[in-house]
């Protein structure tokens, strides 16, 4: 369970870097990869579109995963230090 929570949670990471890194900056004239602002006029108007949607989709996903890997590593070390250690028990000493 854990695998595979922690291969979602590697993916979604890349995914929304990615993502991220392709989405055009707010009043920029050019994104990262060279698109020019000519390609913002056949573009919709609203401001949340579908990459701006995977995004915060992502986004909840990567939240989610970050939360259920934390959960599932504490039960799984929820042993205390204090368990484990042996404390001697005095003996009395033996009266002859």
């Amino acid at each position: 369970m854990q695998t595979l929570l922690l291969v979602v949670h590697y993916f979604v990471c890349i995914m929304l870097i990615l993502l991220i890194l392709l989405q055009s900056g707010k009043g920029s004239a050019a994104g990262i990869f060279g698109a020019s602002g000519a390609d913002n006029i056949f573009a919709s108007p609203t401001a949340f579109n579908a990459v701006n949607k995977l995004t915060a989709i992502l986004a909840v996903i990567l939240f989610c995963t970050s939360i259920l890997l934390t959960i599932s590593y504490n039960h799984k070390s929820s042993s205390y230090v204090m368990n484990k250690v042996n404390i001697p028990v005095a003996s009395t000493p033996v009266n002859r």
